[in-house]
C-alpha cells in the first residue's frame, strides 16, 4: 500500500477557529463534527430544545463515520481509550500543560500542514487572523467572502451609484491592500448557481436594487438579479487583480439549496467569453455532484476543484470520491481541502484521512496500469500541496 504520510499539505479551503482551552465533551463534539442540525434548526420548527433534543443532536453528530474515525485517530495521538470523554480530557490537559499555541501547532505539524487558505466569513464575528496565525504557526492565506460585503451594503440603504462604488472599492481594497488572496462566494446558499452571464449589465444591478429598496424586503426575483449581477462583477474584479474566485458548490449545512448547487449549473457562466480569464475553484468539488466538477475542470482550462467536505466528512468514501473526480479532472486541477473549522483536531485528522484516501485511489490506478508508483507519488504531491500553491502563488 502506498504511504503519503510524509507529504506536506496545503489546505485549499478551511476556516479559522477561536481559542477554546477547556471544553466539555458536548462542546467539543459541536466544535469538530458535521451534521445533525442545530438547536436553532429545531427551534425554527417549533421544537423545544430540551435535554432529550440535545441528546439526540449529540448522538447524530457522534454516529457519523468521520467522527468515529477522528475519535480513533485522536485517541492514538494521545494514547488514550477511544472515547469522547477520554479524548477531550487528554486534549484539555495537553492545552493546560503546554499552552494552546503549542498544542495547535503540534497538531498542524503532525499532519504536515504547511498552509491554510481560510474563508474568514465563518465563524462570525470574524476571527482575528493575526492572533490565529500566531496560534497555528503555519502560513494563513485568507479569501474574501463577497456576501458579507453585499449584506453590509444592503443594510446601509444606499442608492445604486453609491452601492456600486462601495462594492467595487470594498473588493478592490481586499485584494490590493487587505491581504486577501482571492474571493469566495456562497451564492449557492442564497439564490443558487443558475447565474445568467448577461447579469453583468449594470442596468440589471440598478433595477434590482431599486426594486429591493421599494419592496422593503419583499423583493421577489430582484434579490436574485442583484446577487447574480454582483457575482458577475466579482468575476471581473478577480480578472483585474489576477485573483482566484472560490465558488461554493455541492453540499453544505441544512440551509444550502441542494437542488441549485450543482456545478453543472455554472457551465454557461464559466465558459462565457468575458469570464474565461478568471481562475475558479469549485469548492467541495460539488459533492455529491463531484463528477460534474471533474468534467468541467477537464473541459474548461481555468477551473480547479477542491476535495473539501467530501474529505473528510464523507468518511470512508474519500477514495471513491477522488477516483470519480479523477475520471475526468486533470491531476493539475485537483486540490486537497477540508472545510474544517472549530478546533485544531479535525485539521489534523482530515489531513490523515486525505492522505489515506489518496493512497487508496492511487494504488488502484497503479493496479489498473494507469501510472507507476513514482508517478502516483508525484500526483499525490500535486493534489496535496503543489496545485494550490500554484493557484494562490503561495510559498
Amino acid at each position: 500500500m502506498l504511504d503519503f504520510s510524509d507529504l506536506s499539505v496545503v489546505d485549499a479551503h478551511c476556516h479559522p477557529y477561536r481559542r477554546a482551552d477547556n471544553l466539555s465533551a458536548d462542546e467539543w463534539v459541536n466544535a469538530v463534527s458535521f451534521g445533525g442540525g442545530s438547536p436553532e434548526y429545531l427551534q425554527a420548527g417549533g421544537i423545544e430544545v430540551d435535554a432529550a433534543a440535545q441528546a439526540m443532536l449529540q448522538r447524530v453528530k457522534r454516529d457519523t463515520l468521520y467522527f468515529r474515525y477522528m475519535l480513533r485517530r485522536m485517541a492514538e495521538f494521545f494514547q488514550v481509550e477511544a472515547t469522547v470523554d477520554a479524548v477531550v480530557a487528554a486534549r484539555n490537559r495537553a492545552i493546560k500543560d503546554n499552552g494552546y499555541g503549542v498544542y495547535a501547532q503540534g497538531l498542524h505539524q503532525a499532519g504536515k500542514i504547511e498552509t491554510l487558505i481560510v474563508d474568514d466569513g465563518h465563524p462570525l464575528p470574524q476571527v482575528d487572523l493575526r492572533r490565529f496565525r500566531a496560534q497555528v504557526g503555519v502560513e494563513v492565506l485568507p479569501v474574501f467572502r463577497i456576501e458579507a460585503l453585499i449584506q453590509q451594503l444592503l443594510d446601509e440603504d444606499s442608492a445604486w451609484p453609491e452601492f456600486q462604488r462601495a462594492y467595487d472599492e470594498g473588493i478592490a481594497m481586499a485584494l490590493s491592500d487587505g491581504g486577501y488572496v482571492g474571493l469566495k462566494s456562497i451564492i449557492a446558499y442564497r439564490t443558487g448557481l443558475d447565474i445568467d452571464p448577461r447579469s453583468r449589465s449594470a442596468d440589471q444591478g440598478m433595477v434590482a436594487l431599486e426594486k429591493i429598496r421599494r419592496a422593503r424586503g419583499r423583493s421577489g426575483d430582484a434579490i436574485k438579479n442583484l446577487r447574480d449581477h454582483l457575482f458577475c462583477r466579482a468575476i471581473e474584479l478577480c480578472i483585474d487583480f489576477d485573483a482566484p474566485f472560490q465558488v461554493h458548490t455541492g453540499m453544505g449545512d441544512w440551509e444550502v439549496h441542494l437542488d441549485a448547487c450543482r456545478p453543472a449549473l455554472l457551465m454557461e457562466l464559466l465558459r462565457y467569453p468575458a469570464y474565461r480569464a478568471c481562475k475558479f475553484l469549485l469548492v467541495h468539488t460539488g459533492y455529491p455532484y463531484h463528477a460534474e466538477a471533474g468534467y468541467i475542470a477537464n473541459a474548461l482550462p481555468n477551473i480547479w476543484c477542491d476535495l473539501s467536505e467530501g474529505l473528510p466528512f464523507a468518511g470512508n468514501a474519500g477514495a471513491r470520491i477522488i477516483a470519480e473526480v479523477l475520471e475526468m479532472a486533470p491531476l493539475s486541477r485537483v486540490c486537497y481541502g477540508s472545510d474544517t473549522y472549530g478546533s485544531p483536531e479535525p485539521f489534523y485528522t482530515s489531513a490523515l484521512l486525505g492522505k489515506q484516501a489518496l493512497a487508496q485511489a492511487m494504488q488502484q490506478l497503479i493496479n489498473d496500469g494507469f501510472m507507476s508508483e513514482a508517478q502516483a507519488r508525484e500526483a499525490a504531491k500535486m493534489i496535496l500541496s503543489d496545485n494550490a500553491r500554484e493557484l494562490y502563488d503561495a510559498s
